[in-house]
């Protein structure tokens, strides 16, 4: 077979098999059998089976059920005071037992246990705490927490723990978005990440889409510290209007809008992920409000290899509610 004709063939199957992964995304808590996921994906069901497994690295129940529980244990982060059960039924899970085992086997400890440690409140009192002078100091066991975090993720603990620079965010209500999108699975890595955009601005540039001011993006559909590394979900992006479909190079989704807030910066490579830690420890902890379950996503104004420094200019776009009193 010409390789070519195999590339595009392997392209249109991740593409429909993307969009499958956008409708769990979207119905998590719905009854996901394999019939209505292969239509979803246009395959019969014995093939989408086994596309599934090989191009995304774990069968269609697994990701499934590691979709459920990922957005369980954010809801257990960040709503202390919605009952275990309620979150277990509005996640997919049939009954509050079935969760607390399911829970059990993956992350190793019980939800209870997640809720009491890592709640979004007991979670902002550490960092906080750690920010005190000799906080790490005061406090080993959450200082240690914290260290282990940011060394696994290549962040320079000490020097985020100890900045004080002040964040430039703002509040703002951004609107829904209609984003065509090349996705990466893996470590959010640069390499992965730049050929992703690549590959989204070189199909958008020749329909004219790149003229004016348009909205550039990457969405960060994993959370680091819940999801594996080699299965994070990162989307490289650009904002469409309506009259632009889906084809065989690109799928099309719909991002929430609400209220963000609006971090506008200057990155290098490399160092996105201690970005949006600083958004979180000097300013999110110290700020009436709390994170959201929507994706976050990061607007693009620059590209780091159009300079020596290497650095991005971007606004970090973090979903946010009020903290309830």
């Amino acid at each position: 077979m010409d390789p070519t004709v195999k590339d595009h063939r392997v392209n249109e199957y991740l593409l429909r098999l993307n969009r499958c992964i956008d409708y769990i995304q979207k119905h998590y808590a719905d009854s996901l059998n394999l019939s209505k996921l292969a239509e979803v994906a246009c395959f019969s069901r014995f093939h989408f089976h086994r596309l599934f497994r090989a191009l995304i690295g774990e069968t269609v129940n697994d990701f499934v059920q590691r979709v459920r529980l990922e957005k369980a244990t954010q809801r257990l982060i960040l709503y202390k005071d919605q009952p275990i059960t309620d979150i277990a039924l509005s996640c997919g899970f049939s009954s509050s037992q079935n969760f607390a085992r399911c829970f059990k086997s993956y992350f190793g400890v019980t939800p209870s246990h997640v809720r009491a440690e890592y709640n979004w409140s007991t979670w902002a009192a550490s960092l906080n705490l750690m920010k005190e002078e000799n906080g790490a100091q005061r406090h080993p066991e959450q200082a240690e927490r914290l260290r282990n975090y940011l060394r696994q993720h290549n962040i320079a603990a000490d020097d985020l723990i100890s900045s004080s620079t002040p964040m430039p965010v703002t509040i703002q209500q951004l609107p829904a978005l209609r984003v065509a999108y090349v996705r990466t699975r893996g470590p959010y890595q640069v390499e992965a990440i730049r050929s992703a955009f690549d590959s989204v601005l070189r199909w958008a540039r020749p329909k004219g889409l790149l003229d004016g001011n348009p909205i550039v993006l990457g969405v960060l559909w994993s959370t680091p510290s819940i999801t594996p590394r080699e299965k994070l979900i990162y989307d490289a992006g650009i904002a469409m209007p309506d009259t632009i479909k889906a084809d065989k190079w690109v799928n099309i989704q719909t991002l929430k809008g609400g209220r963000f807030a609006v971090c506008h910066c200057e990155v290098e490579d490399r160092r996105h992920e201690e970005a949006w830690m600083q958004l979180i420890l000097n300013w999110l902890v110290a700020s009436d409000y709390q994170p959201d379950d929507r994706p976050g996503y990061e607007i693009y104004y620059s590209d780091s290899t159009s300079n020596d420094q290497r650095r991005t200019l971007l606004d970090l776009c973090l979903p946010i509610k009020p903290l309830k009193g």
